[in-house]
């Protein structure tokens, strides 16, 4: 569906995206019987608190926060109370709040999911005192080498798998069969020719990466699908890791417009190669690979490339202007850029937007929860789009001062030259 922006007249009920903290805690809880923090995974950590106070006893975890990419934040407490008067949500709302004062970063882009996790096994102070209360931050794995290969190997697998199935459909040569027989009441014995055609299975979900059930994600290919009016355009596709169920759609797309050469170049990035993080500079930071759209082999290759140079990293940035800027240089003729990009991730080079001057159609991956502000910047002032699972947005420079619109059930306003996250009492209703 095309999802134009609209006004929001309910003003009263907005509150600043620094301000989410009445919507967070009126989420319904979960209940378990108690959290054990020593069984947590290598990507999470806890902060921890009191029973029934708000100041966090271990400040030092704020340094595993730095350019983690956080998926989901878990507030736990206990359902024991000492007093009937006892108002929780008060409580917990303070907690979030110490929690901003020490990583204030967290709150800046809310991109995480959140659950609140009541536990019922306390029944007193006693024993409340000695179980977990606090926060649990669960942070996307950071993609090593070994991992980047065996995603590269993930992605030429399927794109063999889709050149050797092409080459059995087409294949006219005579095909292996055998006859069965079986009685007709009719017609008495009957021999049937049994014709076989061969399929190439597609390879299997790789079972290290951190969300297997992304590999069912059809951001990519449901935006292509409803936006086929696309003409004469660059794909300029992140690479870094965990993007390969994204790009292996990319290519999936790709084999299936057979000679309809749409996309005119390819450009893959991967933030820099192996170059560490202190000589990254905006628009300098290179791990860009760029590729005629000759064949499906051969940009699949400068993918692959592309991946395998990539450091694997874990930091929260990628140069995804500097890829564009250069995809452009490459092909001047295209009339607009497509960029498949990583909802979770900040730009490097987020100021220099303003240098792209042609229409940029973002295709966000991962934006189940809300959409990366930069992004929206970038499509309105390019005059571009926007594109989730499930919306398309459009006319986003349209949008006048203070109005407000919505994308998958999620508000946002523009104010002051940026646009703006707003979570409203509403959201506890979702």
């Amino acid at each position: 569906m095309r999802f134009f922006y609209f006004l929001m007249f309910f003003c009263w009920l907005q509150i600043s995206s620094a301000q989410t903290y009445p919507a967070l805690v009126n989420v319904e809880p979960s209940f378990i019987d108690q959290i054990d923090v020593s069984q947590l995974k290598e990507n999470q950590i806890y902060i921890s608190m009191p029973f029934a106070k708000n100041n966090v006893l271990n400040p030092e975890q704020k340094k595993m926060i730095y350019e983690e990419v956080l998926i989901k934040l878990e507030l736990v407490y206990t359902k024991y109370c000492l007093s009937p008067t006892f108002n929780q949500k008060s409580l917990n709302e303070k907690r979030l709040i110490e929690l901003k004062n020490l990583a204030p970063e967290i709150f800046e882009t809310p991109l995480w999911g959140f659950q609140l996790i009541s536990q019922t096994n306390g029944e007193s102070p006693e024993m409340c005192n000695k179980m977990f209360h606090g926060f649990v931050l669960t942070f996307r794995p950071n993609s090593t080498k070994n991992n980047l290969a065996k995603e590269a190997d993930y992605l030429n697998n399927l794109v063999n798998t889709m050149l050797k199935q092409d080459s059995i459909n087409t294949d006219t040569t005579k095909k292996n069969y055998h006859i069965k027989t079986h009685f007709d009441m009719k017609w008495g014995y009957l021999h049937d020719t049994i014709w076989y055609r061969d399929t190439v299975f597609p390879p299997a979900i790789p079972d290290f990466f951190y969300n297997q059930s992304l590999y069912n994600d059809s951001t990519v290919l449901n935006t292509f699908n409803r936006n086929k009016s696309w003409k004469n355009f660059i794909i300029v596709t992140d690479v870094t890791g965990s993007m390969s169920p994204y790009s292996s759609q990319v290519f999936v797309w790709l084999k299936a417009q057979a000679e309809n050469k749409t996309a005119n170049y390819f450009v893959f990035f991967n933030d820099g190669d192996d170059k560490t993080s202190n000589k990254k500079k905006p628009l300098e930071t290179k791990g860009i690979y760029i590729v005629e759209n000759v064949d499906l082999k051969t940009v699949m290759d400068t993918a692959i490339n592309c991946m395998l140079n990539g450091s694997g990293g874990g930091e929260h940035m990628e140069n995804d202007i500097e890829a564009i800027i250069e995809g452009i240089k490459q092909n001047p003729a295209a009339d607009e850029v497509i960029l498949v990009a990583d909802n979770y991730e900040i730009m490097r080079d987020y100021k220099f937007i303003d240098k792209i001057k042609k229409p940029v159609h973002v295709i966000l991956c991962g934006a189940e929860n809300r959409v990366n502000l930069q992004y929206l910047d970038l499509a309105r002032q390019t005059k571009g789009s926007i594109h989730t699972l499930y919306s398309d947005v459009f006319n986003l420079e349209n949008i006048k001062e203070n109005e407000h619109f919505f994308i998958d059930d999620n508000e946002y306003m523009y104010k002051k030259g940026r646009f703006h996250s707003v979570y409203s009492l509403l959201d506890v209703y979702k």
